[in-house]
């Protein structure tokens, strides 16, 4: 039986192409779900169907909330090849850069608990 040794490299290249496909896949989700609900939406008369079309804007808010706070996008730079951090304050995912930027400043102002 022969042994294959993985070099140090290899765990991250594999972490890095499962984020990269689930980042791909979790947009693809939801820009789908979201012209769907779009189109959906442009067809309804404002005012007879004020109700639904209140529904399908919540649902598309509610989508580009989950995409904004999923680990493949930073809110603050737009980033998606960063390392996160996850803060738990505001439940947000930040890339390291914005999540120490943001760290010093509201460190300064003394709220440090909204970026522990």
């Amino acid at each position: 039986m022969r042994l294959f040794l993985l070099s140090k490299n290899f765990a991250p290249q594999i972490l890095y192409s499962f984020i990269q496909r689930l980042y791909f896949f979790f947009r693809g989700a939801v820009i789908a779900e979201r012209g769907v609900l779009i189109r959906e939406e442009s067809e309804l008369n404002l005012d007879k169907d004020r109700e639904k079309i209140k529904y399908l804007s919540d649902k598309i808010d509610q989508l580009f909330t989950s995409w904004k706070k999923s680990i493949c996008i930073c809110p603050v730079c737009g980033s998606r090849t960063s390392d996160m951090t996850f803060n738990p304050f505001d439940k947000y995912w930040y890339c390291t850069k914005c999540y120490e930027e943001n760290h010093e400043f509201f460190k300064s102002r003394n709220e440090i608990y909204k970026f522990p």
